[in-house]
């Protein structure tokens, strides 16, 4: 009997809640802690809940809160993981508040 586990069922399952969207822009994220800091970072895809954006700073790390804006938008969000890919790291975000 095959588990229901299998690893190709797992693999082919998107488990996000969001639809996402390519997009592209320029992205500028800062926050304060331990100090002033801007981070000029790439958008990859947005969706209705937050972001994913390329960028070369080893100070995004999980758990931190951080100020965004790209293209008129502007809000706070939070940093829920970072991957290394390629030799360029990839953060996503959950926006916590937007404005315009």
């Amino acid at each position: 009997m095959e588990s229901q586990f299998s690893g190709d069922r797992r693999k082919n399952r998107d488990r996000r809640a969001a639809p996402r969207k390519a997009e592209s822009g320029v992205l500028e994220i800062s926050f304060d802690i331990p100090v002033p800091t801007t981070v000029s970072a790439s958008l990859v895809e947005t969706s209705s809940t937050g972001f994913r954006a390329s960028h070369d700073s080893k100070a995004l790390e999980p758990g931190l809160n951080v100020t965004f804006k790209c293209d008129g938008v502007s809000g706070q969000a939070r940093v829920i993981w970072t991957h290394v890919l390629e030799g360029r790291r990839v953060s996503g975000f959950l926006v916590t508040s937007r404005t315009k």
